[in-house]
């Protein structure tokens, strides 16, 4: 979908600072992410308000996402000069240097992490068995399409950058990790893509790019478990299907990538869908809504997201009390339990949540 450029007044220019970041002391929340900007207000307060990052931790996850990650660091072993992760003498994220790694060792290294994921009841660990079959076919299949990105042309591959960027209408700033992004060393002109850093809709008319920024966006698509099968016992799964279109919420994703990390560069954005027999790779070339002014505007969707997160905490921001706050927030937005992939979460923390909400 193609949307119209519209400037945004800040809703929260009457919001005292000051009373923001003491409300934001007391909930313990420091940042927005493009994840959490996406969700509907009742989990969104359940994981980062009602929740500790220790509680979040213990939330269940599945076979599907195991296996997504799996092809994500397969894909960073073999093309990435740069890793981001976690350096315990620092506690911080940090970059470091990726040794690369074959594409048979790449595979192998990313399904031993894989078969160290615990299901989470019988039909996750079904799931798990086939998933171990199909995760190295989609593996080949991101490295077909890397490779047409001209990935093996590129001096610096960056994966997992840890990005920080500050939009001067949120009190919060924006984190995100990015999967892949690359330079390639080419010199060019001004043009209309390119984009001031201050503003995503303002474009530099003198600006020289001394190299192109290649942001990539990877999403996997995971077989669907059927019927058991009569004859031998064994559940079916469904083939997975490519997307026609990109999905909105991973197009936000890659719009805050692309205007968080652009300065001098001239930006192009990709986002690749995978399956164990296919994939498709959406560019500005033949997709409209990765072109620069329609990602401008997802990157403000994402935006507009925020702000009504800010707005929502903005109503108790004279309340002295972390479970005041909660109670009134509680009262005040719908937990949305029929929303069954984001409660995903496993039945001890689920049941934490519909206790919140049967006392209000």
């Amino acid at each position: 979908m193609i949307l119209k450029t519209n400037k945004i007044i800040d809703p929260l220019e009457t919001l005292q600072q000051d009373g923001f970041t003491k409300l934001n002391e007391l909930l313990k929340i420091n940042h927005h992410s493009p994840t959490s900007s996406s969700m509907p207000e009742g989990i969104y307060a359940f994981r980062y308000l009602f929740s500790t990052q220790e509680q979040r931790r213990e939330f269940e996850g599945n076979a599907n996402m195991a296996a997504g990650v799996a092809v994500n660091d397969a894909i960073q072993f073999h093309y990435s000069t740069d890793i981001w992760s976690f350096n315990p003498n620092q506690r911080k994220l940090a970059p470091h240097k990726n040794t690369k790694l074959s594409k048979e060792e790449a595979i192998a290294k990313a399904m031993e992490k894989f078969m160290e994921y615990v299901p989470v009841n019988d039909k996750d660990r079904e799931k798990k068995e086939h998933f171990q079959e199909t995760i190295p076919q989609t593996i080949q299949q991101g490295f077909l399409a890397f490779e047409k990105l001209n990935i093996l042309k590129s001096e610096k591959v960056v994966a997992e950058d840890s990005i920080n960027h500050i939009d001067h209408r949120l009190s919060l700033p924006l984190v995100g990790r990015s999967d892949v992004h690359f330079t390639t060393s080419q010199v060019f002109n001004a043009s209309s893509q390119g984009v001031a850093a201050s503003s995503p809709s303002h474009v530099s008319s003198d600006a020289m790019f001394l190299s192109d920024l290649n942001v990539v966006e990877l999403k996997t698509s995971w077989q669907r478990p059927g019927k058991v099968r009569k004859t031998d016992g064994i559940r079916s799964f469904t083939s997975a299907k490519l997307p026609s279109t990109p999905n909105v919420n991973h197009l936000q994703q890659l719009a805050f990538y692309c205007f968080s990390l652009r300065k001098l560069n001239r930006v192009h954005p990709y986002l690749i869908y995978l399956t164990a027999n296919d994939h498709i790779i959406f560019t500005e070339k033949n997709c409209a809504d990765l072109e620069i002014q329609n990602l401008n505007n997802y990157y403000e969707q994402l935006v507009r997201n925020c702000i009504r997160k800010e707005r929502l905490l903005s109503r108790y921001i004279d309340l002295e009390e972390p479970d005041m706050i909660l109670a009134e927030i509680a009262k005040d937005v719908e937990p949305g339990f029929d929303h069954q992939f984001y409660w995903n979460i496993g039945a001890k923390h689920l049941a934490r949540a519909k206790k919140i909400w049967s006392k209000i």
